[in-house]
C-alpha cells in the first residue's frame, strides 16, 4: 500500500508497535503495517493522527499530507528535515532570480503540458478535437517566443481554452460541463478534476520535497505565501497524462454516475464527489499511479516513480547539470 487515504470523519489514526491503526470508537477500520507505507494522507479536520505516529513516520522517511475533507485543498505536507539540501536550494534560488533560466524552465513546462493536451485530444476521437489541436499548436509555437512569464500565461490560458472547448463541445450536454471552473466546482467533471488535480499535487509536493527542492519556489506560478509554486509548476505536466486521462476513463466507462456527486447544504451551487465517489475515484487513481509508464532512457516504471524521476530532472536543471527540462513524452 504505496499510500493510505483517511476520509472518515471522526477516524483516529494510530500506532502499535509497527503497525499504523486506524479506527473510530471501539472500531478498527484499517490495520497497515509502517514498513509497506510512502505516504499518509489524513482528509478533514476531523481525522485525529498521534503524535507518536507522526515522529516514527517522518523518522521512517514517510511524508504525512493533510488536505481539507473533500481533498480539493493541499494544506501542508510534513517530510523529514531539509538541513543537508542546502547547496540544492541555494542552487534553486539562483535559478528563480535568474530571468532567462527561470523563464527557460517555465517555458518548457508548458510546451510539455500543451503538447500532452493535444495528444489526449487526438486519442479521444471528439469532431471538436481538430480544431481545439490546431489552435494549442499556435498557442504552443508561441510559447517559444514568450519574452516573459506574464506572456507565456497568456499562451497556457489559451491553449486551456481551446483544449477546455472540446470538452465543452463533447461533454457539455451529458454532464453540464460548460468549461473548466473551481472555488467551487459548479458540475461533476470539474468536481472531478479539481479533486484528481489536489491528489496529484500531494505527489509531486512528496515527490519534490524527497529530492531536496523547495516546493514554494517556481518559475511559471506566481511566487506567493501557501502557494507551493514549484509543485504546481511541476503539476502542469501531469495534469493532461494522469488526472484528465482518468477523469475521461470514468466518464466513458460511466464509473462514476449522479449518486457519487453531491451539492452541500451551504453551497448548493457548488458540486462535490459524494463519499463514495472520492474513494472510487481514488482507488482508480492509485491504480493508474501504480500501472506501468515508459520513460525514455529509464524503461517502463510506476507512475508514481515517474513524478520523482521529473522531480529529480528539475533537480538537475536547478544544479546546471543538464541545461533542458524534457517531459516524459507520454499523454
Amino acid at each position: 500500500m504505496p499510500a493510505l487515504y483517511v476520509n472518515d470523519q471522526g477516524a483516529n489514526i494510530r500506532k502499535r508497535d509497527n503497525q499504523i491503526i486506524v479506527s473510530r470508537g471501539n472500531t478498527t477500520l484499517q490495520v497497515v503495517p509502517i514498513h509497506k507505507l510512502e505516504q499518509l494522507i489524513v482528509m478533514g479536520r476531523g481525522v485525529q493522527l498521534s503524535t507518536a505516529l507522526l515522529i516514527t513516520l517522518l523518522e521512517a522517511g514517510v511524508p504525512v499530507t493533510f488536505t481539507n475533507q473533500s481533498g480539493t485543498r493541499h494544506y501542508a505536507t510534513l517530510a523529514p528535515g531539509v538541513s543537508h539540501f542546502a547547496a540544492l536550494r541555494s542552487q534553486q534560488m539562483a535559478l528563480v532570480q535568474d530571468p532567462a533560466r527561470a523563464l527557460e524552465l517555465a517555458r518548457s513546462l508548458i510546451t510539455i503540458k500543451l503538447s500532452a493536451q493535444q495528444a489526449l485530444l487526438r486519442r479521444s476521437n471528439w469532431p471538436a478535437s481538430r480544431s481545439a489541436i490546431s489552435q494549442i499548436e499556435t498557442a504552443r509555437i508561441g510559447v517559444q517566443s514568450a519574452s516573459n512569464q506574464d506572456s507565456l500565461r497568456g499562451y497556457e490560458g489559451v491553449g486551456a481554452a481551446a483544449y477546455f472547448g472540446a470538452w465543452r463541445a463533447s461533454l457539455g450536454t451529458a454532464w453540464g460541463f460548460h468549461g473548466r471552473a473551481f472555488y467551487p466546482p459548479p458540475d461533476p467533471i470539474n468536481a472531478m478534476l479539481s479533486f484528481g488535480y489536489t491528489l496529484v499535487l500531494h505527489e509531486v509536493v512528496v515527490a519534490i520535497q524527497i529530492t531536496g527542492l523547495d516546493p514554494y519556489l517556481g518559475t511559471f506560478h506566481v511566487i506567493e505565501a501557501g502557494r507551493p509554486s514549484l509543485a504546481l509548476d511541476l503539476l502542469e505536466e501531469f495534469r493532461p497524462s494522469l488526472v484528465d486521462r482518468l477523469v475521461l476513463d470514468l466518464v466513458e466507462n460511466q464509473t462514476l454516475q449522479p449518486q457519487h456527486f453531491e451539492h452541500p447544504a451551504q453551497r448548493p451551487e457548488a458540486v462535490y464527489l459524494s463519499n463514495a465517489g472520492r474513494e472510487l475515484l481514488i482507488e482508480r487513481y492509485e491504480s493508474l499511479l501504480n500501472s506501468p509508464v515508459e520513460v525514455s532512457g529509464i524503461g517502463r516504471t510506476a507512475w508514481r516513480q515517474a513524478i520523482r524521476l521529473q522531480a529529480q530532472a528539475i533537480a538537475r536543471v536547478m544544479r546546471g547539470d543538464i541545461a533542458h527540462y524534457a517531459g516524459l513524452g507520454v499523454a
